[in-house]
């Protein structure tokens, strides 16, 4: 699976020099994926409510969109940025997510993440359950992430590094980690970089240097923005059959249809 390998790729890019070419790579594919998949979830409901029932399709997960977005970042693909913050958005505003992870495992850093995308953004937004709103180092930066001056980022940052590695363990039943050991994502800060990435889209100037464990290279800077590979064979034929199939496929996933 795309996301699996793309997860994969972030945890061990300290030890493999083409680990930007192969996220690219990952996220093209993951991409496409995501994209039947949001697509599929609001064919079901039509399908639903043409049979006289409000069921849904339940099957978006919040947390891995959102690192996947993030990672998109790490990349510097900004249209894609934004088009991953609008469909995951609509998801949720539309009832997709996996019910278990949003109701029951709290995952707040990527509660966070979509927050500082709607706040990026200005025209989008939804209405989270009250764990959303309870950490206050995110909620720190949600209202400092803007301010000018690196230094007086800092402090938040180190903040929410910390909180990282506190939210690193293996989940269970009884307990759910933002960063858990499933996703690998233990040592990839990538919070943090997509928080310095936003901040750079806004011509704002960046930390020279985050004196933190987590932040060890290849991620204690900023990538330079990475090109955005053609869809492959494979893609391609994905994205044809569905075009035949659904001539409206397109439009179901645009941004204006997403904003709606």
């Amino acid at each position: 699976m795309a996301v699996t390998r793309a997860h994969k790729v972030l945890a061990n890019a300290p030890d493999n020099p083409q680990w930007l070419l192969e996220l690219a790579h990952w996220l093209r594919y993951y991409q496409v994926g995501i994209w039947q998949l949001f697509f599929w979830a609001g064919q079901f409901d039509i399908i639903a409510k043409a049979a006289g029932n409000d069921r849904r399709r339940q099957n978006y997960s919040i947390q891995t969109a959102t690192n996947m977005m993030a990672a998109m970042a790490v990349l510097g693909w900004k249209d894609a940025v934004i088009h991953q913050g609008y469909l995951t958005h609509a998801a949720l505003n539309r009832g997709h997510q996996l019910v278990i992870e949003y109701e029951e495992q709290h995952r707040r850093a990527q509660a966070f993440m979509l927050r500082m995308f709607a706040d990026w953004v200005g025209d989008v937004s939804h209405q989270w359950p009250a764990y959303a709103y309870d950490e206050p180092i995110y909620e720190a930066l949600l209202t400092k992430w803007r301010t000018p001056s690196p230094d007086d980022l800092m402090p938040c940052l180190l903040a929410a590094c910390d909180r990282h590695t506190w939210q690193t363990g293996k989940e269970s039943q009884k307990n759910s980690y933002d960063f858990n050991r499933d996703w690998h994502l233990e040592r990839v800060p990538v919070e943090i970089l997509y928080i310095l990435r936003l901040r750079q889209w806004e011509g704002l100037a960046n930390p020279q240097k985050i004196d933190h464990p987590l932040l060890a290279a290849p991620f204690d800077q900023l990538p330079p923005e990475q090109p955005v590979p053609e869809l492959d064979e494979l893609m391609r034929g994905v994205l044809k059959r569905a075009r035949e199939d659904w001539p409206k496929y397109d439009e179901v996933l645009s941004l204006p249809a997403l904003r709606s």
